[in-house]
């Protein structure tokens, strides 16, 4: 498991953020707005390092309608069901969650459970989609039975 200590680095500073071949004065990595370092520190601990860039790399370059579709920019909504989830879930030990973006602009996560079998959660704007393979369950629900069902289907403690 990852942790992090309670002041986070300064991201001008983080040295797992600096590329050392490119020009310091136009750095890829961003500042996190006023609010972010809770959210940031949530998605790296639940969704790693990797995770976490996935993150801020669909917010960054998805803001705006995308793909040769136009598909739709990320959903604030969608990333806020997605901090909830967060807060809720919990991994199997040695499965990390994998962060998607849809063609809809809607976050989902995807994961193994413990027997290899697929669960998946999508998050749009005023409801989630859960998938378990496992039990041959694909069913809508609104956010507020997220933590019902979640518990209900053994994802959260």
């Amino acid at each position: 498991m990852m942790t992090f200590c309670a002041d986070a680095l300064p991201y001008q500073e983080a040295p797992w953020l600096i590329s050392q071949t490119e020009d310091s004065a136009t750095p890829r990595h961003r500042i996190a707005a006023p609010g972010e370092a809770h959210e940031e520190r949530l998605i790296a601990t639940k969704l790693g390092l990797n995770g976490l860039q996935r993150w801020q790399y669909f917010r960054q370059h998805y803001s705006g309608k995308w793909g040769d579709e136009g598909q739709q920019p990320v959903s604030p909504r969608s990333q806020q069901a997605l901090i909830k989830a967060l807060e809720l879930l919990e991994f199997p030990s040695g499965h990390t969650a994998s962060l998607f973006l849809t063609d809809d602009g809607y976050f989902e996560l995807g994961w193994k459970d413990r027997e290899g079998k697929a669960i998946q959660l999508e998050f749009a704007p005023h409801s989630f989609e859960i998938y378990l393979e496992s039990a041959e369950i694909d069913e809508c629900h609104p956010y507020s039975e997220m933590a019902k069902v979640l518990r209900t289907h053994s994802l959260s403690a």
